[in-house]
């Protein structure tokens, strides 16, 4: 998994923006003082006002995996989590339209969540497919056309970027930074502490604060 060169412009489509078609779609569905956005590399969160003052990242609605077939070609898999209660989520980070209280549709006062196994289910799941995939490829087009315009999109949408950050990196090691801004290939660009700034390709990022 990862990017291809910088000039690739599918890779790029990709890497930087899986989780940019959900936070187009998903954004409008949630009030004031909930922000949907991307936490780098690969995740689509919510965030409260409460979880912004504290510098997390929020609680977790998709993940997005991408993977390179060939050169100019990507698979990209995204699991959008939408009608799972509360009460059913995996950890407590995690996060569905419908436990963060997203406008779904539907009566609001009814005692039974809705299902996808319910109209109001199945239509959302078809409204997120469709907006997913068409958006998605708008993205991909612009970062065909304008790559700088791509990912200056991408930056307006990350969780991560201006943020401190633990980097867990692939081979074990630990280093702390503040996540300054996206390389032309998806990378993170993290300002160390002593100097200098580290290229981030792969690996998990905590937000410290």
């Amino acid at each position: 998994m990862g990017a291809g060169p910088p000039w690739d412009p599918v890779s790029l489509g990709a890497r930087e923006h899986g989780g940019g078609p959900l936070h187009a779609h998903a954004q409008p569905l949630f009030g004031e003082g909930l922000r949907v956005g991307v936490k780098w590399p690969n995740d689509v969160h919510v965030r409260d006002e409460e979880d912004a003052v504290a510098g997390r990242p929020g609680r977790k609605l998709c993940g997005i995996l991408c993977e390179m077939i060939d050169p100019g070609a990507v698979i990209v898999g995204a699991g959008i989590n939408l009608l799972i209660p509360e009460w059913e989520l995996p950890t407590e980070r995690a996060a569905s339209l419908l436990s963060a209280g997203a406008r779904i549709g539907g009566d609001p006062d009814s005692a039974e969540p809705p299902t996808l196994s319910d109209p109001v289910g199945r239509a959302l799941a078809d409204r997120v497919i469709a907006a997913y995939a068409a958006e998605l490829l708008r993205l991909v087009e612009l970062a065909a056309e304008d790559p700088a315009a791509a990912r200056a999109r991408a930056a307006r949408r990350s969780l991560t970027l201006r943020t401190e950050v633990r980097v867990h990196l692939p081979g074990g090691d630990i280093v702390d930074g503040r996540a300054r801004e996206l390389a032309a290939d998806g990378a993170l660009l993290v300002e160390l502490p002593t100097g200098g700034v580290l290229t981030v390709s792969a690996g998990d990022v905590e937000h410290l604060r």
